[in-house]
C-alpha cells in the first residue's frame, strides 16, 4: 500500500481493512454509474500539483468514480489515495427505481459490499479508504484528522441544500490549489446548477463548466 494510503487507514481505522478481504464475485464486470468516468476527473488526478496526494470523492455509488481516479493516481504512479465518502444506502432516486439497482438483505442496501467487491477486483485496494459514512459527518471527521485534500468530487445529492451544506464543508479540507468538483450540472437537476452558481459567487472565483462537472480551483489559503 502507497504510504500515503496506509497513513489515511490508518488514522482513520488503526488497521488496513482490505486485509484478507475476499469479494463475494469471481469476475469483474462494468461498475455501473453515472459520470464516473468523466474525463474531468482522469486529467485532474493525473496533474494534481497542490501539495497533497489525497483524493476525497463523495458519494460513490458503487465505486465508478472512485475506480477512476484511483486507476489514473496508479497509471501515473502518485503516492495517494481515493477516500471513498458514502452512506451506502442509497439516495431517494435509486430508491424510487424499484428493486434492481440494489440487494435488501434483511432491509439494508448491499451497495457497500458490492462497492467493496468492485474496488477489489479491479485490484485498487491500495489506493482507496472506504468512509462509510454521512457527507458532513465524514467531511468533520476529516477535519479533526487533519487530513487535506487535492481534489473533492462531490455526487451525493441534487437538492440546493445539500450540495451547497457538502461544498462548504469539503471546502474547508480542500488545499491551496485544488480543485472541487461537482456532479450533475444539468438543467435537470436545477438544485445543483443552483448550488454551484450560488457556491462560486460565494467563494469570487469563476465556474468552469465541463458538462455535466461543474469545477472551482481553490486559490487562497
Amino acid at each position: 500500500m502507497p504510504s500515503v494510503a496506509n497513513c489515511v487507514m490508518q488514522r482513520l481505522y488503526r488497521r488496513d481493512i482490505w486485509r484478507d478481504f475476499k469479494p463475494r464475485q469471481n469476475n469483474a464486470e462494468e461498475v455501473q454509474g453515472w459520470n464516473g468516468n468523466h474525463p474531468s476527473l482522469r486529467r485532474l488526478v493525473s496533474s494534481s500539483s497542490s501539495g497533497t496526494n489525497v483524493v476525497v470523492d463523495v458519494g460513490v455509488w458503487k465505486g465508478q468514480s472512485t475506480i477512476t481516479m484511483a486507476n489514473a493516481m496508479k497509471a501515473a504512479g502518485i503516492d495517494g489515495c481515493v477516500i471513498a465518502v458514502d452512506t451506502f444506502l442509497g439516495s431517494p432516486e435509486h430508491w424510487s427505481m424499484g428493486g434492481d439497482l440494489f440487494e435488501r438483505a434483511n432491509g439494508r442496501p448491499d451497495l457497500y459490499e458490492t462497492f467493496l467487491d468492485n474496488v477489489a477486483l479491479a485490484n485498487l485496494t491500495d489506493y482507496v479508504v472506504p468512509v462509510p459514512q454521512t457527507s458532513v459527518t465524514a467531511a468533520r471527521i476529516l477535519r479533526g484528522l487533519g487530513i487535506k485534500a487535492a481534489i473533492v468530487h462531490i455526487d451525493a445529492a441534487h437538492e440546493y441544500e445539500e450540495v451547497i451544506r457538502d461544498a462548504e464543508e469539503y471546502w474547508e479540507i480542500l488545499s491551496a490549489g485544488g480543485y472541487l468538483v461537482g456532479d450533475d450540472y444539468d438543467q435537470s437537476w436545477g438544485g445543483v446548477v443552483r448550488a454551484a452558481g450560488v457556491f462560486s459567487a460565494k467563494v469570487g472565483l469563476p465556474l468552469t463548466i465541463e458538462p455535466p462537472k461543474w469545477i472551482l480551483r481553490k486559490v487562497d489559503a
